[in-house]
């Protein structure tokens, strides 16, 4: 087995692999190529972190955080009440991360039972049940009373939250070295769900409602979502296995702080927190923005954030952006959410001349374990102030 091992947003580095190969591992979104007199070079797409599987060969471009990070930012974002004692991958292999982390999550969601529900059926019977469709009885049969054209509402295990789970399941199954005890309980789970039709790889997944009948499955639902939007197993044209898993770090981030954030404001504020809030830059209303984060208290804005994948000193750019921020929400402070560099920072804040915005930078650490860094997140938001301030301009 060949394996190629990158750092995230690292430089060009040689590449031992076929031309064929490297071209699959590219389309994935992971990897750049480029051909020079030394042979082919690759490198990561900024901001992507992940592994690509071909047959033998692989590619793994290692993220600045352990991969456990990664899978609980990911989770978090997609349902808060992610717990971080689910996620594995304290190493560096991905694949069987995904795998013992699906594992838990559905092992605690199938420990009292497998989700049942009514699932509406159309059939064709000689006795009646449910409900007849007259219409449809009318046009396919005409004048005769058998059979009859009915809808049943059945109560059943194949109902859509169970269609994805195993679907979720059997792509596991196919990703390559997952362990032995992993891909065991993985089988010991499909086991449960005989009776489920899984969604057909390449279609787009059914919709499911949270409630409180499935509330235990929303964190094994919502991570088996994450897994069939960006795991892709397959095989080539000439038999070759491929399982890819790709992140965009800035998005994992980014949805990771808003989820943090929008939680920790809500054990302490009557207000609503809006991820990605839409709004306009200018009075003619031509030029959109969304930051990433903002806290409606009252109807007005009273808390602007915004995340930034990024270590150093706050860019300029950044400072440009927020000080808009703060202008069209009558604001007088703004905070950018930074990456942790090698040696913690206390916030920083710059005040903006001749305008009375603050925009404080705050520093987050991904390479902490997952209860560290949501504590850390947690400690950001209490240090924000959820309350409207005097406003210099009206807010529209």
């Amino acid at each position: 087995m060949t394996r190629l091992e990158l750092r995230e947003n690292g430089g060009w580095t040689a590449a031992p692999f076929e031309p064929l190969t490297i071209e699959r591992a590219c389309a994935t979104g992971l990897l750049e190529s480029r051909i020079v007199a030394a042979g082919p070079q690759v490198k990561p797409q900024l901001n992507r972190v992940g592994a690509v599987s071909i047959g033998d060969h692989e590619f793994v471009v290692q993220p600045k955080a352990p991969f456990s990070s990664v899978l609980f930012m990911l989770g978090y974002a997609a349902d808060p009440g992610f717990r971080p004692d689910e996620v594995s991958g304290e190493g560096t292999e991905i694949f069987p991360a995904i795998a013992e982390t699906f594992a838990r999550l559905l092992e605690r969601a199938l420990g009292r039972g497998v989700l049942q529900g009514y699932r509406r059926l159309d059939e064709t019977a000689v006795a009646i049940r449910g409900r007849i469709r007259f219409s449809d009885q009318m046009s396919r049969r005409g004048g005769q009373l058998l059979p009859v054209e009915l809808t049943v509402d059945e109560y059943t295990v194949d109902i859509t939250e169970n269609q994805i789970l195993r679907a979720a399941l059997r792509m596991l199954l196919a990703l390559p070295r997952v362990s032995s005890d992993a891909r065991r309980r993985l089988v010991h789970l499909e086991s449960k769900l005989v009776g489920v039709t899984p969604v057909r790889p390449g279609l787009p997944l059914p919709s499911w409602q949270p409630s409180r009948l499935n509330a235990r499955f929303h964190s094994s639902l919502r991570f088996a979502e994450l897994l069939l939007t960006r795991l892709a197993p397959s095989t080539t044209g000439d038999g070759e296995r491929i399982a890819s898993f790709v992140v965009n770090m800035a998005e994992a981030f980014e949805g990771f702080v808003t989820a943090g954030l929008t939680e920790a404001f809500a054990e302490r504020s009557r207000g609503v927190s809006v991820g990605q809030y839409p709004t306009q830059l200018d009075q003619e209303r031509r030029h959109p923005i969304r930051p990433d984060f903002v806290h409606v208290v009252g109807g007005r804005p009273a808390v602007v954030v915004d995340a930034k994948y990024k270590t150093g000193a706050p860019r300029v750019e950044d400072l440009y952006q927020m000080l808009a921020y703060c202008t069209v929400f009558g604001l007088g402070e703004g905070t950018l959410i930074y990456l942790a560099g090698e040696s913690r920072a206390t916030p920083r804040v710059a005040h903006i001349a001749g305008s009375s915005v603050a925009v404080q930078t705050s520093r987050l650490d991904v390479s902490r374990a997952p209860a560290s860094m949501l504590r850390e997140l947690r400690e950001i938001a209490h240090g924000l102030s959820p309350r409207e301030q005097a406003a210099r301009v009206p807010y529209r």
